[in-house]
This record gives structure tokens, C-alpha cells and sequence, in this order.
């Protein structure tokens, strides 16, 4: 590697963590629209941008976190910082690199889009409409995990999928006439095209016996396949009901979409395949609020027009065609009764969504207290209670009333 943005995993065990691991890389972490909160300046971690000397050629790279940072990782592990998005943020990093005169300036964005359907759309074409192709004459995109192999005001965009399952590979072409063009392309990795690097092998043969007599420990058998299809699907009302019943006393469980990983099929399921399911050790944590604070979340919920979490205890019907923050018709609980606007519920959620994670900020100051137990304890546990082979609710939770 010769450079890397800083992505919003990096801060997934705080500044402390990642600064560490940034010092033990022998190539520089990016970040240009990262800035202290009450200063308003970049922290002295975050380095905007890097000249790299490469085939002849002097290039500059300029890093670009996500904007949605603080709400994907939660407000302590972020604490102090504020990301901004657009060109405006990043002018000066790139003002700095362009009186250095490079040959070549390279975004390279930990935000992406999509290009499912025409125009490609997301965060990272939105920036490449504000940037001048001038100045910028290449992004390399990632976070969306899509591929990605177009050109947005007159800048080249590429992402290449992820988790190594592609490469992205784009050639400068330096014409008779002094003149530039890009070749790019995707290639896809097939597993028996590679070689194996021996030294990782080495260290994978040592600990894969460990992990496997972790990972292949069956833990319950399904009856159908728990697909993440559409907003509200099995698997997430099953694992809301999970988080539901990790303690005696919660009332209501709330679980953000983003946070379930993959699917699940018919049959036995193992530790490693939940593993893969809830990566993030999460802790279960229990807040108290009101019924109209508890409206106010289900509103967050519902913000967008359709539902982006899974909820248990709980059935709310909305209507996407009012305005945000007014979509709620009602809130009941499973036996019909209405939620009261000053009574106290117990809310049972992850710390990430307590700590303000996907815009739960109006969490952050509520009391709160740790059930000792993480999201995937729970989801074991309440999984091995049921009468096997286990069947998932596929009743919506959020309920339109729009015709």
C-alpha cells in the first residue's frame, strides 16, 4: 500500500485504537474532512493529504471519510469530532497539494455510491459533481460495497466491490500528443486464481483449528431461510425479539438494519455463522424513556418513508406520506394498548444506537444500564430457548397505512 482513507470501522474502539494502529502502518492514513468539534481545526491525527512519488509520475492523494461517521459508530468513540461532506471541507487540503504540483490528484473516498440504475448515484457522485476535474482527475470509492466504474464530471470513479472479492485497476495512458486518458476496469478475485501468500498461511494453519472449534459449534436449527429483503424481514424481527428477552424487564427492543451482516438459511446454525451475523460486539444496555420520547424514536425510524430498524414489543403504523417527524398514526403494545406519552418504558438496544449510533442522539443523555450482555450472548441464547427448528415472525412491526 502507498496510502488508505480512514473508514468508520477504524473507529469502531475509539481514537486511542486507531491512532496506534496508524502509527504501526508503514504508509499514511488519510483524512481531510475530519475536524475538531470546538476548534474547528483538523485533529493533529489526521493527515489531509500525501505526495507519492510513482512511475516518474509526483501524485497526490487526498483522503475522504464519510459524513454519516459519528451516527455509524456512535458519539463516544467519536466524541470531539465532526465530519463534513462536500468539496468545501477538503479545498484547502487540496489547494495545499496542488502548490506542491503534482502530476496527477487522487480522492480517495471511504464513501461510495450506486450504479444499479442510471445515473450512478450516492455520496461520492454527489462530491464528484462539486469538484473540479482540474483539480481532481481520479476517486477511488469504497463504503456501498457495489461496484462501481464510471465518470462523473468528467472525473473516472471506481469501486471494486469488497471484502477482496475484486480489484479495481485503472491505466494513465499518455498519448503521442501529450494528452491523458484512463483505462479502467473490475476483475473479479476467483479463489483458485490465487496463490496463497505462505507467510499468512503459516499464521492462518496455527489458529485455524482454535477458530473452527468455535466457529462450527451448532447452536440451533432453522426452519426457513431469514433473508434481508425489503425494510422489515424475519431476521430482524427475530433478533429485535432476542434483545427483547436478554433480561427480564425490557418492555420495547430497537435494531438497526445496518447492523445485521447477513443472512441465515434452513437448517443447523452455528456459532460462526451468528458471528458473521453480529460482528460488532455490542453490548444490551436498558434506557428508560417516556412514550413520547419513545415516539420521537419510532419517528427517527420512520424517517425516510420506510422503516430502517426492527422493532420488538411493539406494533407502530405511520404514514410515509406525511412530513418527517409526523409520520406516527399510533404506538401499541402486543396486546392492543396504547402507548401513554408520560409513562416510563424499558428500552432494551445496543450501546452503539444508546451512544446516538444511525441519529439516535436523542438517546445519548438518557440513564442507562449494561444487561452483561452482547447482541450476539442474546441471539444464542434466545435462539437454543426455542422449540427447534426455530420459525421467525415474518409479521411486519411497522405497518403502513398508506393504500
Amino acid at each position: 500500500f502507498d496510502a488508505a482513507v480512514i473508514g468508520n470501522h477504524e473507529f469502531d474502539w475509539g481514537v486511542d485504537t486507531l491512532r496506534a494502529r496508524m502509527g504501526e502502518a508503514n504508509y499514511p492514513w488519510l483524512a481531510a474532512n475530519v475536524f475538531d468539534s470546538t476548534t474547528g481545526r483538523r485533529p493533529a491525527w489526521a493527515q489531509p493529504w500525501r505526495i507519492i512519488e510513482k512511475g516518474g509520475l509526483r501524485i497526490a492523494v487526498v483522503g475522504y471519510m464519510p459524513i454519516r461517521t459519528k451516527q455509524m459508530v456512535g458519539s463516544r468513540q467519536a466524541a470531539g469530532l465532526v465530519w463534513r461532506g462536500g468539496a468545501a471541507p477538503i479545498q484547502d487540503a487540496l489547494d495545499s497539494a496542488r502548490a506542491r504540483r503534482p502530476d496527477l490528484t487522487i480522492v480517495i473516498a471511504h464513501e461510495g455510491g450506486f450504479c444499479d440504475s442510471l445515473p450512478c448515484h450516492g455520496e461520492v457522485v454527489d462530491l464528484a459533481k462539486e469538484l473540479d476535474s482540474t483539480e481532481v482527475q481520479f476517486i477511488v470509492a469504497g463504503h456501498t460495497h457495489t461496484l462501481m466504474n464510471t465518470v462523473v464530471n468528467g472525473i473516472p470513479i471506481m469501486q471494486a466491490r469488497s471484502n477482496g472479492t475484486a480489484y479495481g485497476q485503472a491505466d494513465l495512458i499518455r498519448k503521442a500528443d501529450g494528452s491523458t486518458t484512463w483505462k479502467m476496469w473490475v476483475e473479479t478475485v476467483w479463489v483458485d486464481q490465487v496463490t496463497p501468500d505462505s507467510g499468512v498461511e503459516t499464521i492462518l494453519t496455527r489458529y485455524r483449528p482454535m477458530v473452527d472449534r468455535l466457529a462450527m459449534q451448532p447452536v440451533a436449527v432453522l426452519r426457513d431461510s431469514l433473508l434481508r429483503q425489503g425494510d422489515q424481514y424475519a431476521l430482524g424481527n427475530l433478533i429485535a425479539d432476542a434483545q427483547r428477552a436478554a433480561v427480564v424487564g425490557i418492555d420495547f427492543s430497537i435494531m438497526n438494519n445496518g447492523g445485521i451482516r447477513r443472512d441465515l438459511y434452513p437448517g443447523m446454525v452455528s456459532y460462526g455463522d451468528l458471528f458473521e451475523l453480529a460482528p460488532f460486539t455490542n453490548n444490551i444496555t436498558r434506557v428508560w424513556v417516556t412514550g413520547a420520547l419513545l415516539k420521537e424514536v419510532m419517528e427517527h425510524a420512520v424517517r425516510r418513508g420506510s422503516p430502517g430498524f426492527h422493532i420488538s414489543g411493539l406494533t407502530v403504523r405511520y404514514d410515509p406520506r406525511k412530513p418527517a417527524g409526523d409520520r406516527v398514526v399510533s404506538i401499541r403494545r402486543l396486546d392492543g394498548t396504547r402507548i401513554r406519552p408520560a409513562r416510563t418504558y424499558v428500552l432494551g438496544l445496543s450501546d452503539f444506537l444508546k451512544d446516538g449510533g444511525d441519529g439516535l442522539a436523542m438517546l445519548r443523555v438518557l440513564r442507562d444500564r449494561r444487561t452483561g450482555k452482547t447482541d450476539l450472548d442474546a441471539l444464542i441464547a434466545y435462539l437454543k430457548s426455542r422449540r427447534q427448528p426455530v420459525v421467525a415472525s415474518s409479521v411486519p412491526r411497522f405497518v403502513s397505512v398508506a393504500p
